[in-house]
């Protein structure tokens, strides 16, 4: 006996939302990884000249500043 289309559909539910969200992951996972990486290399730049030329306003962001230190 044939199965037809609507047999080998998966349940509607949790499981389909998890494969979706798998699917999303496997599609953008490494475009997103890599605008991660972007961005962090990008701020890594910005502190490391901030520092090497001592550009105070630049350090007082609150990415570089220390926990507890607020304006």
């Amino acid at each position: 006996m044939e199965q037809t289309h609507h047999e080998n559909r998966p349940e509607q539910g949790s499981e389909s939302s998890q494969t979706g969200v798998k699917e999303f992951f496997i599609k953008y996972g490494p475009a997103i990884v890599m605008a991660v990486l972007i961005c962090y290399i990008i701020l890594l730049g910005i502190g490391v000249f901030a520092e090497v030329f001592k550009i105070q306003s630049i350090l007082d962001w609150w990415i570089w500043s220390p926990p507890g230190k607020f304006k």
